[in-house]
């Protein structure tokens, strides 16, 4: 295939935020804010910029390693081989997820996704730039299954793009659907802060590995967006490189050489003498700090964003290196 199916994505995606912003405010609803829907695109376009870059060697590894070790052989004609993979592919980004909100390792890059206080289509394209040079490695298992890159790398692109929608407060719940779909009630639950909802609902496409391994809630208190630690900043090198620079910081600090190993594998909040609680809402929420003021600068900011959106997507879409984009 000569096209990458995230590039083509993006002017859907773009026309779907336009329809739930228009949508919102005929409900007499405010879901979005003008800085905050800025630092979630840029966030996206850092991501898809760099892993024009990473995912060569990811998909080079994969490769390599379902030529000389796969176990079987598996035909890219029959259908079950992309059901298998479909499935597949959510089981392990299951795995990836519940670790990057488990272990500092993945926290780290993993958080930005979080770091909003909003919940709207935006903030589905908020992703985070340093989890690609790891998250590949979790998905070698199905090459050494033997299961086709092609079809991993699609069936992993298929698994972004249907996360895309559940990212909107104007869905309720859907009924049947809910008890074996990730859909938007449930991921609302993933992204909130409530004491309840922490660590909840890590489903990519089938929120039925949730209820198997003992880590879904079901939305019932309306959900507090954001993190329990607010960042304060809408520049996206600082959303993405802040939290590694912090997490260095304290593992500089440490004292002792197996504490200074400990903080990157621990879970978030972890100190020498346990997990620091956290207090409910977060302390320093509501950050609304805009330095976009005035018309004509929001206009601006607008018009170069805009016209940077469209050239990444050119990029993306067109590029020859459009298998190894699909990593995402």
């Amino acid at each position: 295939m000569d096209l990458n199916p995230i590039g083509l994505a993006l002017p859907v995606f773009t026309g779907l935020m336009v329809v739930e912003f228009v949508v919102a405010r005929i409900r007499g609803r405010r879901v979005y804010r003008f800085n905050d829907a800025v630092g979630d695109l840029t966030c996206g376009m850092g991501d898809q910029v760099l892993n024009l870059v990473t995912s060569i060697g990811a998909v080079a590894a994969y490769q390599w390693v379902q030529v000389h070790a796969g176990a079987f052989t598996f035909s890219l004609s029959d259908p079950w081989v992309w059901a298998f993979g479909l499935v597949a592919v959510d089981a392990l980004y299951y795995v990836f997820h519940r670790f990057s909100h488990r272990v500092n390792l993945g926290w780290m890059s993993h958080v930005v996704h979080h770091q909003s206080e909003e919940y709207n289509l935006a903030v589905a394209l908020r992703q985070p730039w340093f989890a690609q040079f790891i998250s590949w490695a979790v998905y070698l298992p199905l090459a050494l299954i033997g299961l086709p890159a092609e079809v991993w790398l699609l069936s992993y692109a298929a698994n972004l793009m249907y996360q895309f929608w559940i990212h909107t407060q104007l869905i309720g719940t859907l009924g049947p659907l809910e008890w074996v779909m990730n859909t938007p009630s449930h991921h609302r639950v993933h992204h909130g802060t409530n004491p309840e909802y922490i660590d909840k609902n890590y489903a990519g496409i089938f929120i039925v590995w949730d209820r198997m391994f003992g880590t879904f809630a079901k939305e019932e208190a309306p959900p507090v967006y954001g993190v329990m630690k607010p960042l304060r900043s809408w520049n996206p090198v600082v959303a993405n490189v802040g939290p590694v620079a912090a997490l260095v910081r304290q593992s500089v600090k440490e004292t002792r050489g197996l504490d200074r190993l400990r903080v990157w594998w621990s879970e978030p909040g972890w100190t020498p003498e346990g997990v620091r609680p956290s207090s409910f809402p977060a302390p320093g929420r509501g950050y609304d700090a805009n330095h976009m003021n005035g018309a004509l600068r929001s206009a601006y900011i607008a018009g170069h964003l805009g016209a940077v959106s469209v050239v990444t997507a050119l990029v993306i879409t067109f590029s020859k290196m459009a298998s190894p984009l699909w990593l995402g």
